[in-house]
């Protein structure tokens, strides 16, 4: 009889457990697929095509679907970040909750991007204008 009565307990506690394992394996897909995706997008910043095709290569089915996963670059404050969103799935991979969790990457420019951010590398100086040269009438 008690055994009968904590069985449902049991079971809302095994459903829990197995809901925070999908939500750990769901942010590493996002977090691993950002990282995939930035190196991409500092490589060959102006196709998109090719950086979502990276970030998807390192994610695991069902986790992949066109339907689950969007990859975008994104400018904020001057700096450009690679950011996967994956759909949380309830209870069976597959299925898409009310709920997505986003990894984001900072993307380390080795490229310029056509139209976009001007930035120079990590550890270099940036250009300095020169100052316009004022001829004397002497």
């Amino acid at each position: 009889m008690e055994f009968a009565a904590m069985v449902p307990f049991m079971m809302l506690a095994l459903a829990l457990v197995w809901q925070v394992l999908l939500i750990g394996l769901t942010s590493m897909y996002a977090s691993h697929g950002a990282a995939e995706a930035a190196r991409q997008a500092a490589v060959t910043p102006d196709d998109m095509e090719r950086i979502d095709e990276e970030a998807r290569k390192r994610v695991s089915a069902p986790w992949d679907a066109p339907d689950v996963l969007t990859t975008t670059v994104v400018d904020r404050d001057g700096v450009r970040y690679a950011q996967v969103t994956v759909a949380m799935p309830v209870f069976f991979p597959g299925t898409n909750g009310p709920w997505d969790i986003t990894g984001e990457a900072q993307v380390v420019t080795e490229v310029t991007p056509r139209g976009g951010l001007d930035q120079t590398p990590p550890g270099e100086p940036p250009p300095v204008d020169d100052p316009p040269v004022e001829e004397d009438d002497a």
